[in-house]
């Protein structure tokens, strides 16, 4: 099924970029226009609400892609990207036996509690040939690089998986780069090394990078810098990765689409000056685009990045309109092809996203400033409405994924993204000097601490704020989906038609927000999860909600605690009741100092398992021994039972 559906794909681009699939997709095109017009013949007065279809026929790639994406997420939906079907690995783990892993280091090391943690392509598992990613934890002691084979043994685990819904689930978040299981390891062996040598030469000039800027900077300029040019963000302090995140201007940390962009120029621009012609130096230009997204560790954005670029390019060269959505849709098509499971991330979602609010309103925003005459003023003008076009789109999917919204965005972006392109030119520049005059060099590198400390200090002023982010409820997938509707009906539609349309979408959202409310009245709700050491019930009832935390044993699971405060935030509840038993009173009061918590203490060496408190007036009685729960006599199972209600009007169970 994996083979069939990487050809599939590779078919599926081909037929827009062969001689020979062009034809035959110019004849299913102008068989299946010649259908659509009969029809539309028969149907004079659905003429004018043809124009997508017309849109679709005409730009084969993006009818291709949609038919694509919509094959992965039924793919997703009936199971096929668990990871039963997609790990041969995933079910040895519950034998427990200590496995023999040969393979190879295709990932740079980084130290995670006192450990080196690296990606293995594994070759063999006791004796069995089977390739596929994991992720070792190896001790510190031992030496390990990129490109080494090496033998280890150990147990293998599954990752963490998210506790709460809603909240960061680690082990979906590796499986979606098809990684299902780590390993610690107990012994290791080195055989030999044999490292691709494109991604070598690569490694290589990152290090090289790293340790000029480290030699000619001082932290954390020299922290930022790395950040900005080559993404390498492991030595950058969590509260500058903090400040960043709530300002807005996180996403200039990992090299994306904007890097991309601002190296092309400069790569076009000195290709240019060697008196090339600019379809010459556009193709020229395409390897270094990628050996540059390789270099800065080849992410998922920065590669994305490059194939839009490159789709961009061929565009040109081949004579042709270099159609944004055709590029996008080719580009997203080449990445899927060979990463099916990056549809599904955040990071996949923000950067098409962020392409498409810019193509869909840039110009429509930038008419509110058209009367500005001034330059520097109309500039300001032209990148806050690239900004605030990237915004629209791109707000709804951080608030589903991150919790929370950052109210100054529109104010750093439009201070500090002009200052990155700058401080990439001369981050260039730079290292080049750093190999032809080191005083010059030493004089650039002073400049680039006076705009890295000019950016940081904006950016910790806006980031500090109070007002910097607003913690918010997650949407749901409908939410989100009603809204990028309403979105598309307001872009497609014209006159009544925009208005008509536009506004049976905002009924239907409306009719989405009231009708579980009406649902919900007086009834109280029961929500169980069950997490390896602390157990969590959920009672709530309109606003008002009441979270009991149980620790099973005496091991304080500080990972758990935080994906509760993550789950309290997520889910929208505001001042909830917490009443917790068998916890350290004070870790759980200094870990939920934002919360009302009431500490139930245990009696003696022995854990309390039976507790009582009111809700709404109606007695709770709790029994973790038995797992059961009753409310005026009505019995409830916790263990059978994730969620279930109690109707106060009927005082009957409803399952």
């Amino acid at each position: 099924m994996k083979k069939l559906l990487c050809i599939t794909g590779i078919a599926l681009f081909a037929l827009h970029s062969g001689r020979i699939p062009s034809i035959i997709v110019s004849k299913i095109v102008h068989s299946s226009r010649t259908k659509i017009m009969m029809i539309n013949e028969k149907r004079n007065s659905r003429i004018c609400n043809c124009q997508i279809i017309k849109i679709l026929c005409k730009r084969p790639a993006i009818t291709i892609f949609i038919g694509y994406v919509s094959l992965l997420i039924l793919l997703d939906i009936f199971g096929y990207f668990s990871y039963e079907n997609q790990s041969s690995l995933y079910n040895l783990v519950k034998n427990d036996d200590i496995v023999s892993i040969e393979g190879k280091v295709i990932s740079a090391w980084h130290n995670v509690k006192h450990k080196k943690r690296f990606v293995l392509k594994t070759s063999t598992v006791n004796g069995k040939i089977i390739n596929e990613k994991i992720i070792v934890n190896l001790p510190s002691v031992y030496c390990v690089s990129y490109g080494d084979i090496v033998k280890v043994e150990g147990k293998l685990k599954k990752p963490f998986s998210a506790d709460f819904p809603s909240t960061f689930d680690y082990q979906k978040y590796l499986a979606r780069n098809k990684i299902y299981i780590t390993l610690d390891t107990f012994s290791f062996e080195y055989i030999k090394s044999k490292p691709s040598i494109i991604k070598k030469f690569a490694v290589i000039f990152q290090l090289d990078i790293s340790n000029k800027i480290d030699t000619y900077l001082k932290k954390p300029c020299s922290d930022i810098l790395k950040s900005l040019i080559i993404g390498d963000k492991s030595s950058l302090a969590t509260d500058i990765k903090n400040t960043f995140s709530d300002s807005g201007v996180m996403h200039v940390l990992v090299v994306s689409g904007l890097h991309i962009g601002f190296i092309g120029i400069i790569v076009l621009f000195v290709l240019k000056l060697t008196g090339l012609s600019l379809k010459r130096a556009s193709l020229l230009s395409i390897p270094f685009i990628f050996f540059y997204a390789i270099a800065t560790g080849a992410n998922p954005p920065a590669l994305r990045s490059a194939i839009m670029f490159s789709c961009i390019i061929f565009s040109l060269a081949l004579d042709r309109e270099p159609l944004i959505y055709n590029s996008l849709a080719l580009s997203a098509l080449a990445t899927l092809i060979f990463q099916p499971q990056q549809l599904f991330t955040a990071s996949f979602q923000m950067s098409y996203g962020a392409t498409i609010g810019i193509v869909c309103f840039y110009k429509h925003i930038l008419r509110f400033f058209e009367n500005i005459k001034n330059k520097p003023l109309r500039f300001i003008c032209s990148v806050l409405s690239i900004t605030i076009s990237a915004q629209i789109i791109l707000v709804p999917i951080c608030m589903y994924y991150f919790g929370k919204i950052s109210v100054v965005s529109l104010v750093a972006n439009t201070v500090i993204v002009p200052l990155i392109g700058l401080v990439l030119y001369l981050g260039v520049i730079f290292y080049v000097l750093t190999f032809i005059l080191q005083y010059a060099a030493t004089l650039c590198s002073i400049i680039l601490c006076i705009f890295l400390n000019f950016i940081l200090s904006v950016t910790m002023f806006l980031g500090n704020l109070k007002f910097a982010s607003i913690n918010i409820a997650k949407p749901s997938i409908t939410q989100l989906l009603l809204f990028f509707l309403f979105l598309f009906c307001i872009a497609c539609f014209k006159n009544r038609k925009r208005i008509v349309v536009s506004g049976i979408v905002l009924i239907l959202n409306l009719g989405y927000l009231i009708c579980p409310m009406l649902y919900e009245k007086n009834k109280i709700f029961f929500n169980v999860y069950n997490g390896i050491n602390i157990t969590t019930l959920l009672v709530r009832n309109n606003s008002k909600s009441t979270l009991f935390l149980y620790n099973k044993t005496k091991y304080y699971d500080k990972y758990y605690i935080n994906s509760f405060k993550q789950f309290i935030l997520f889910s929208g509840i505001k001042k909830p009741n917490i009443k917790v038993a068998g916890l350290d009173k004070k870790k759980i009061l200094y870990d939920l100092a934002n919360f009302k918590v009431d500490v139930i203490e245990s009696t003696g060496d022995a854990l309390k398992e039976i507790f009582d408190f009111y809700f709404d007036d109606y007695l709770i009685h709790i029994d973790f021994h038995k797992n059961k729960l009753y409310i005026n006599n009505t019995e409830f199972s916790l263990k059978n039972s994730s969620s279930f209600c109690f109707s106060t009007k009927r005082q009957e169970k409803k399952s």
